[in-house]
């Protein structure tokens, strides 16, 4: 399967460049939070529009945009937690990296993605963008609503979230046209988006940016937590084993049937030239 090696072919490349410098490699990953952070503000800023208008088509409007963030990465080489849980399951899987190199770089990468955010949601705050927003602003209203999900909705939203954003990378992998791949991968994040799924460090962004700017107190850092943990640990389940595990199975599958017919085709072919002497 294309996309299988692709993806282990990355990994092996990620661990290559946190071996050669891990500044350079958190670097990377700080700009994936400064990416997403670009997105968020725009569907926010555009969604508050729809909002103020009570316009059903709120959600939608703003989700249309966030597939963006993800373009922004692929394609400015930034390196997102996210999707490193496929890679380095597979790559591990296949036994091209260790267990070891797994955990390091998803520590580094999950690191470097919350200074990413943090960093971001500093220049939002001294920029004014979003000074004297009212409390029911559609910023402050999807933070609040992330913050009070119970545990166990967090958990399986981070799931499917992740699920679908490693198919996002995943599926443009084997398509060779940029605007194909750049519009399935805007469509698929979209629908994550707009299903209102979990992603750790988009919502590492949005409660940094809710929290460097005048808020409503029912946003805190006792609900950060509370959100984080069980959709960081939904979305490595949703990456490593629904896509990294679940790949590594389907592709191995396939290579043991391309073997076996290979065998047979050459005992057939050895065959025939033994009848035909």
């Amino acid at each position: 399967m294309e996309a299988v090696q692709k993806c282990k072919e990355l990994a092996l490349k990620k661990r290559s460049i946190l071996e050669r410098s891990l500044i350079q490699y958190m670097v990377r990953a700080a700009l994936a939070g400064v990416y997403i952070g670009f997105a968020l503000v725009l569907c926010f800023r555009v969604g508050e529009f729809f909002r103020e208008a009570n316009s059903p088509a709120t959600y939608l409007v703003s989700g249309i945009f966030f597939g963006i963030a993800l373009v922004l990465i692929m394609y400015g080489e930034a390196e997102l937690f996210t999707g490193n849980t496929m890679y380095f399951t597979i790559s591990t899987l296949q036994k091209e990296t260790s267990l070891k190199d797994m955990l390091q770089n998803w520590l580094a990468c999950y690191s470097g993605n919350l200074l990413g955010a943090v960093f971001f949601a500093f220049l939002i705050s001294q920029s004014g963008v979003f000074d004297h927003i009212p409390k029911e602003h559609l910023l402050f209203a999807v933070t609040e609503k992330k913050m009070h999900a119970t545990m166990m909705q967090l958990f399986f939203k981070g799931i499917l979230c992740n699920w679908l954003v490693c198919l996002a990378i995943f599926i443009p992998m084997q398509m060779k046209e940029d605007m194909a791949k750049i519009f399935s991968m805007i469509l698929i994040v979209f629908i994550f988006f707009a299903s209102g799924y979990e992603h750790s460090i988009a919502n590492f962004v949005l409660f940094s940016i809710a929290l460097a700017v005048p808020h409503p107190e029912t946003i805190n850092l006792a609900g950060v937590v509370h959100n984080i943990v069980p959709v960081t640990l939904g979305n490595i389940v949703g990456g490593a084993l629904f896509m990294g595990a679940l790949y590594t199975y389907l592709a191995s599958r396939n290579d043991a049937q391309f073997s076996e017919k290979q065998s047979v085709g050459y005992l057939f072919h050895n065959k025939k030239k033994m009848l035909n002497k």
